[in-house]
């Protein structure tokens, strides 16, 4: 037994470590040469997409048309559900940890987008290098190759590889689904949100709204625009809660009643129409055609044989399709590092840059003050020069004060907490509660494993440029910073989860499962 609880050590170890050795490279070529690096910043989206239509996409139909048998189909629906429960569970975690007190979020915007961030994490490019490196231990392979025993270990090895990308796909199919109906929506939501709360602070600073005083700091106007955001929303529930005296019959009147009726049916349309629109979305998607065109491939074995079989008579065209595929997972993961590090550093910059606009700003006004001075300009001019001058400060000033936004302490405990503790140890508990009561016997033991490892994943790179692509920086620039130190930290929790999976999902000598032991 303890030889085996350290082969199984050793082998998460090391799939761990093969994941974050890519990652460094990725870093590394993010911030050298530093006068023109390998992955520079304008390049990242390119390569991005890049990599998912050119790469990703051959690997998801090659692993699904060459992994998946007909036979195998049946039991990958337990893996379709998992993935439901476990990114609704993820969302469920965030949001209630968020309400404690010594995790609490003040700031909704922030809090709403990174509850999306916590809830979907990077269940594509980690766990397909992951896994091959899983299965080249004897430990792994031997335990969840259900063949015959004559099998050579090449053979369990390429079963123990396929199976579990053909799982990792299936899973990948319930996380697109619940993006574009639950995720997107709300990433794009809570970023207006944000981008209004900037607009308004903004607004405090034209000339009917300038104070008399306008000497003070970012940090009295943060707390300024705060306050007044919080009274505006006061005023709001206020005006919205009606108080009824005593004694007054209150009876809705019938036209009011259809209002209410017909606001009913507008919701349940609205919702509808959503929905519908999510559905069309994960069925357009490029990685659900391959998944269907994968299955499709794999219940036809003539078809299937003569792509990915030796000497097949279409073999170099599923050979070429195997080769892109092969080198999807570096590249994201190499894209995935870089893009934290040029986030990061752009949040960094971004003040500095201010703060030179503001001097070179100053230059200019004094320049036009001495000229005007020089000048037969009257004291009206001048002084309405200064008032634009300082309105032009104050601007940039709140704008300086918006950009230095950074993630709290407990903003970065919760998060990592929430996305890569609690949440995989509630899954392990679940799937022994399940083996122990024989609910999950007939679930595949590979399939166990790949929800674990799935559940305790940091957050996905998506999250990040949704948000950008809307056009909402500053959100995009909470979740990337708070998604670094959730990314070094992860090294430490991805390999105790995927040791603890593996003890929890590896079967006995007699095919007993962890609660026999």
């Amino acid at each position: 037994m303890a030889e085996a609880i350290t082969s199984v050590l050793i082998a998460s170890a090391s799939a761990v470590a093969k994941v974050f050795v890519i990652g460094a490279i990725g870093y590394v070529s993010a911030i050298r040469p530093k006068a023109a690096p390998i992955l520079p910043a304008s390049a990242m989206n390119s390569i991005s997409k890049m990599n998912f239509n050119l790469l990703i996409i051959p690997l998801v139909y090659s692993a699904l048309a060459s992994g998946v048998t007909p036979s195998a189909l049946g039991s990958l629906w337990i893996v379709l559900v998992s993935g439901i429960v476990v990114i609704c569970l993820s969302y469920a975690v965030a949001a209630l940890l968020g309400k404690l007190p010594f995790f609490r979020v003040e700031d909704r915007t922030d809090f709403d987008a990174l509850k999306i961030a916590a809830a979907f994490p990077n269940i594509v490019a980690l766990p397909i290098l992951i896994f091959p490196t899983l299965c080249e231990f004897p430990v792994v392979y031997n335990a969840f190759y259900e063949g015959g025993v004559e099998s050579t270990d090449g053979e369990k090895y390429k079963s123990c590889v396929d199976e579990s990308n053909a799982m990792i796909f299936v899973y990948f199919f319930a996380w697109n689904l619940l993006y574009w109906i639950i995720g997107y929506p709300t990433l794009v939501a809570a970023g207006k949100r944000r981008q209004m709360k900037n607009d308004t602070a903004l607004s405090a600073t034209e000339p009917h709204n300038l104070p008399l005083d306008t000497s003070f700091n970012n940090e009295e106007l943060q707390v300024k625009i705060d306050i007044e955001d919080d009274q505006q929303e006061r005023q709001s529930n206020n005006s919205t809660a009606i108080s009824v005296p005593e004694g007054v019959d209150e009876r809705i009147p019938p036209e009011e009643d259809e209002q209410h009726s017909d606001e009913a049916r507008k919701r349940f349309k609205g919702f509808m129409s959503h929905l519908t629109n999510a559905i069309i979305q994960t069925f357009k998607s490029p990685g659900f055609v391959a998944m269907v065109l994968g299955v499709i491939t794999a219940c036809i074995p003539p078809l299937r044989d003569a792509l990915f079989s030796t000497g097949g008579q279409l073999r170099f065209l599923g050979s070429a399709l195997e080769s892109l595929g092969r080198s999807g997972a570096s590249v994201g993961t190499l894209v995935v590092a870089a893009s934290l590090v040029h986030q990061a550093n752009a949040c960094e910059d971004t003040p500095a840059q201010a703060d030179t606009e503001v001097g070179t700003l100053n230059v200019s006004t004094s320049n036009n003050e001495h000229s005007t001075s020089m000048g037969s300009a009257t004291n009206f001019r001048e002084s309405m020069r200064r008032r634009r001058s300082s309105l032009s400060q104050l601007s940039i000033r709140v704008m300086n004060a918006i950009k230095k936004r950074k993630p709290t302490l407990r903003m970065h405990l919760w998060f990592c907490i929430s996305r890569l503790i609690v949440t995989p140890a509630i899954v392990c508990l679940l799937i022994i509660a399940g083996d122990c009561g024989g609910i999950l016997n007939k679930v595949p033991n590979l399939a166990k494993l790949v929800v674990i490892v799935n559940s305790c994943l940091p957050g996905a790179q998506l999250i990040v440029l949704t948000l950008k692509s809307r056009g909402l920086s500053q959100s995009a620039s909470i979740v990337a910073q708070v998604y670094l130190p959730s990314y070094l930290f992860s090294v430490v929790t991805i390999a105790a989860w995927t040791s603890l999976g593996l003890i929890i999902s590896t079967p006995n000598e007699d095919g007993s499962s962890f609660c026999n032991r």
